[in-house]
């Protein structure tokens, strides 16, 4: 009996060392020069670098901006009032930033915080879909190679309808996943998915082409299989119905303006400038994705030099990938070509952001088909382009004067200096306050963010019906025009404002305008209009 139990405590013994003596084993495999990865970066600790490479680039942006993109004026100026649409996007994202300017007061801030949340949110999710189709390793080197994207990290900053959507598909996607599995739960899973897909609607109507992607994966993935399954479908589409029909209805009552503005991009063109827009829109995507392309090849640089073997995981990928791909990659990119040769579309390459979003997930699942993936190493090349980009991006707003000289670069704005001039433009004229600012819209919100965001942005009854142009006629404006805009009726004392001054290489000034549509009414000497 002694004998047994010390036979069973040998075998013990063996069975607990066992694992290492595996990874020995392995070790001693592999040919000479190649080194076995038995103590690597974490996944979660990847995607943590991810979340906080957002975070890196929102700061730094903030700190080296002297303005802010577009696309950021844009949201301010529909946040100053809370409507049920605007003439060219559906609402969730002004209603975002309005909500939060109400709550907490203005700030030129706002737009980053709520862009980096949004990417934040948007790398999380990305990274709960890709545990379920690739497993933890491969989604946290998809998620490093997603942060690469220009978009998600250079213009981590920008806030936008692209941003909103993202965050709101991505998230219904993962619920979609979790609802499909759920049992007690399913319902709620699949109310949250109905209510992210109608948030998904009102941030963008591109929604439709992903969702419907979505659907199709579901359905042809066998995930629902079940009636119960189906009859939660159906109660998804029902709760995204309800989330977007007061802004359908606003949309038949104001003539389908947003539709009529999406319906731009449709022009007369040959069958050469058709594929034309398809060669110019894979030429920004590539652009756009080219960090993460060069952090691969700089990998792949740093394997040949010295090799290191990294186990793979058995059944790490989920048996339908290629259907998910299909739902959430491949339908929608077929979309936009089919657009581009039947009907003409000039495809913006900002659809791309949602089009390509899961891009990454099929990137590092073809990568680490080739060769497993060392996290390790993947961390280190991300972080070494992020520094890279960080650098130059830095460089070039220390002297924007140059680049501004040759075209428009909104970050590179004088921003400060504009809002000044032209308030003071305004307090030299008359000693009436200052209500609005129009012209320019990105030049006018800037000057309303950049004065203390009270400013009412004028543009058209139509684009920003919250103003009247009774208002702005009795209580006066100032006005931000480009040198060839017409200087509008009624407006007086125009200045030259320096963008850029001249300098001594003979770059000319380049210049904008400062106009002041006096109050039709007198006011007293506290400013109150009669």
């Amino acid at each position: 009996r002694g004998n047994r139990c010390s036979r069973q405590r040998r075998v013990s013994k063996m069975r607990r060392i066992h694992p290492v003596m595996q990874d020995v084993n392995r070790y001693i495999s592999q040919p000479a020069g190649e080194t076995a990865d038995l103590h690597g970066v974490q996944p979660r600790f990847a995607v943590a670098v991810s979340v906080a490479v957002v975070v890196v680039w929102a700061l730094w942006a903030a700190y080296f901006n002297t303005a802010q993109f577009g696309d950021n004026i844009e949201q301010f100026n529909w946040a100053q009032s809370l409507e049920l649409g605007y003439h060219k996007h559906p609402p969730l994202p002004s209603w975002l930033l309005g909500s939060v300017i109400k709550l907490f007061g203005p700030s030129i801030y706002w737009a980053y915080v709520l862009a980096a949340l949004c990417l934040i949110g948007t790398a999380i999710f990305t990274w709960l879909i890709g545990r379920e189709l690739v497993g933890d390793r491969v989604a946290a080197a998809g998620c490093l190679l997603w942060g690469l994207n220009m978009t998600f990290s250079q213009r981590a900053q920008l806030y936008n309808h692209n941003t909103v959507l993202v965050l709101w598909f991505a998230a219904t996607t993962w619920f979609a996943m979790r609802a499909c599995r759920a049992q007690r739960t399913a319902p709620l899973w699949w109310l949250a998915t109905g209510l992210a897909a109608g948030a998904a609607t009102l941030s963008k109507y591109q929604a439709v082409v992903p969702l419907a992607g979505l659907l199709l994966a579901l359905a042809w993935s066998g995930r629902l299989k079940r009636p119960a399954q189906w009859g939660g479908m159906l109660g998804a589409i029902v709760a995204m119905v309800a989330v977007c029909a007061p802004h359908a209805v606003w949309v038949a009552q104001h003539h389908f303006s947003t539709l009529r503005y999406a319906s731009e991009a449709i022009v007369t063109s040959s069958l050469g400038q058709r594929l034309g827009f398809i060669v110019s829109f894979a030429a920004n995507q590539l652009r756009l994705w080219s960090p993460a392309l060069l952090a691969i090849a700089l990998y792949a640089g740093w394997a040949r030099l010295s090799p290191k073997v990294v186990a793979r995981r058995a059944g790490e990928t989920a048996p339908d990938l290629s259907i998910w791909m299909v739902g959430l990659l491949w339908v929608g990119l077929a979309v936009l070509v089919v657009m581009a040769l039947a009907a003409g579309a000039s495809l913006r390459n900002h659809w791309g952001v949602q089009a390509l979003q899961f891009f990454c997930i099929w990137l590092a699942w073809r990568w680490d088909r080739n060769r497993p993936i060392d996290m390790t190493r993947v961390v280190c090349v991300a972080l070494a382009v992020h520094v890279a980009s960080l650098a130059w991006y830095a460089s070039e707003h220390r002297d924007p004067t140059a680049v501004l000289a040759k075209r428009r670069i909104d970050t590179m704005y004088p921003a400060r200096r504009l809002a000044l001039a032209a308030v003071a433009h305004w307090t030299q004229s008359t000693k009436c306050p200052l209500h609005y600012v129009a012209g320019n819209t990105f030049d006018a919100g800037l000057v309303s963010l950049y004065s203390g965001g009270s400013l009412k942005v004028f543009d058209s009854e139509s684009a920003t019906p919250w103003v009247r142009a009774e208002d702005v006629r009795r209580r006066g404006a100032i006005y931000v025009l480009d040198d060839d805009d017409v200087v509008p009726a009624g407006v007086t004392n125009v200045i030259l404002f320096d963008v850029v001054p001249g300098d001594r290489h003979g770059r000319p000034a380049k210049t904008i305008r400062l106009g002041v549509l006096p109050p039709a009414l007198p006011c007293t000497a506290a400013g109150n209009v009669y």
